[in-house]
């Protein structure tokens, strides 16, 4: 074969090989546009999305100006605020009569708490018992991640400690009731610790020379379940023995 057919071959070889470039360029498109479909498809997210970015090429922000008198934004200090109004409640003389008004009331609740509500006068004698025991619900861990109490466990107190003293629970308005807690403290002494469920603890600890406590909220009455006073609290066994007393019509 002379030069001239040689060189004709060559540029036949090389006309193939770019047509067969582009058939691989155009499959590689094709291919790409499919999953493209596919994904947009699968996914509107994606359109969202593109349609955000195309739309963002588009826009642009222009400035139009000032319009109307603009003003800074000014917020007191609530600091400031509670400051200047004690200021002026003191300069009026309003602080001090507040703060004697605070002191009366506080004075006023230790001096006579309000009376537990529910709690009337005995009109019969009754006895009834209360159970402390104590049923855990779920199991109770110390500090190192040791279960010592399991859920379904029965604990009562008194296995472990007993009642120290005996409870009398009365109204301290009641002058009978106050005469009969009287009398019982005279025969048991420290063995007995007085409650009140209405009255003046302090009036009547300094005018007996006692300690006198006062059952805040109806905690214990609640509790225990008294209805009526005066109630004797005493342990019997494992469990609390509760009588509540008739004392006698009340004339």
């Amino acid at each position: 074969m002379g030069k001239g057919g040689a060189l004709v071959v060559r540029v036949a070889e090389v006309r193939i090989a770019e047509h067969r470039k582009k058939i691989r360029v155009f499959k590689i498109q094709e291919n790409r546009k499919q999953k493209t479909r596919r994904l947009s498809i699968k996914n509107p997210s994606v359109i969202l999305f593109s349609a955000i970015l195309i739309s963002g090429v588009c826009l642009r922000a222009d400035d139009f100006g000032t319009h109307g008198v603009i003003y800074p934004i000014e917020e007191e200090d609530p600091i400031q605020l509670i400051q200047q109004k004690l200021k002026a409640m003191e300069e009026r003389g309003e602080l001090e009569r507040h703060n004697k008004e605070l002191q009366k009331k506080t004075k006023a609740s230790v001096e006579r708490p309000k009376p537990v509500e529910g709690i009337t006068r005995a009109t019969e004698s009754r006895v009834f018992y209360f159970n402390p025991t104590h049923v855990v619900r779920e199991d109770l861990k110390d500090h190192l991640g040791q279960v010592f109490a399991k859920k379904g466990t029965k604990i009562n107190p008194l296995e472990t400690v007993s009642l120290s003293q005996n409870l009398l629970f009365f109204d301290g308005d009641d002058l009978e009731q106050k005469e009969y807690a009287q009398q019982q403290f005279n025969i048991e002494k420290e063995k007995l610790k007085l409650i009140l469920i209405k009255g003046a603890p302090l009036v009547l600890s300094e005018e007996w020379q006692v300690p006198v406590y006062f059952d805040q909220g109806g905690l214990l009455t609640k509790k225990l379940g008294i209805k009526h006073v005066p109630a004797l609290v005493t342990q019997e066994g494992l469990q609390l023995r509760i009588e509540e007393i008739f004392l006698g019509e009340t004339e």
